[in-house]
């Protein structure tokens, strides 16, 4: 199989299963996202220095998926908002951690414990609130699809914006193939997809939201990027792992969902 259509096979499966999940059942939801939190975390771990330290992993793992379970466990109402101060004390176990880790450094072990929390299983506890209906708006599983498929959208027009009219670079230092003329269009496709879509298929949000809506996701969605690509060049490592056949690791498919989900969230915490 070349590497075409194993990266268009793998990616209509990776794609199949993220979007049947949103609209099978919540609990489906919650598993595929647990799954990408505890895989996501293990490749945070193997991007940052000393992550292949035992507890920097085990601690990692387990503070991202226990902050995903209380923040799951808050969207569904199963406990109350009061404690979500728990999440300031999760971060607090580090200090514990490395108090009684005799090999690893504190400075290793909080780099990789809270990019795995802030990085990875804050965005997809976010995810879950906006699926069980923090945002008023007709159906709760459209918006979560049209979150991914505006991430999508937009890596698939910067790419082929970029492969025809690209000359400037973007951020050459942290991503060489990347262009200004190919964000710009991956941008304006993804609004233009965006407003058309609502207007006249959906009416999920009203139109200026919708605009708002891309435009948060696009640009915060790139830097997401962007910042795991700076991860990955720091490790000197091409891919963050080899889950998906022809598109690398977790890191690789969710690095844009995981930046832009916190900002979107905020700006539907205001707009709505």
């Amino acid at each position: 199989m070349n590497e075409l259509c194993k990266r268009t096979v793998f990616g209509a499966v990776f794609v199949i299963i993220v979007l049947g999940s949103v609209l099978l059942h919540a609990w489906a939801f919650f598993i595929v996202m647990a799954f990408v939190v505890i895989k996501g975390s293990l490749e945070m771990t193997g991007l940052l220095p000393h992550g292949e330290s035992s507890v920097c992993k085990m601690s990692s793992v387990t503070l991202a998926f226990v902050s995903y379970l209380f923040m799951t466990a808050m969207a569904w109402h199963i406990i109350s908002f009061k404690y979500a101060v728990f999440a300031i004390v999760l971060l607090l176990v580090t200090f514990i951690i490395a108090l009684f880790s005799a090999k690893d450094k504190f400075i290793n072990i909080a780099s990789n414990n809270w990019a795995s929390v802030l990085f990875v299983a804050l965005p997809s506890g976010l995810l879950m609130f906006l699926h069980n209906g923090i945002v008023d708006v007709v159906d709760n599983n459209i918006l979560i699809i049209v979150v991914f498929s505006l991430i999508w959208i937009n890596d698939i027009f910067a790419y082929l914006t970029g492969i025809m009219i690209g000359r400037h670079k973007l951020f050459p230092r942290i991503s060489p193939k990347k262009t200004i003329e190919g964000s710009v269009g991956g941008l304006l496709f993804t609004v233009a997809a965006a407003y058309f879509v609502n207007r006249y298929f959906l009416e999920l949000l009203h139109d200026i939201v919708m605009i708002g809506m891309a435009v948060v996701v696009v640009v915060f969605g790139s830097l997401g990027d962007l910042c795991e690509s700076m991860l990955k060049r720091e490790a000197g490592v091409k891919d963050s792992g080899s889950l998906i056949p022809g598109h690398g690791g977790i890191l690789d498919r969710f690095d844009a969902t995981f930046m832009a989900v916190p900002f979107l969230f905020v700006y539907l915490m205001i707009i709505m």
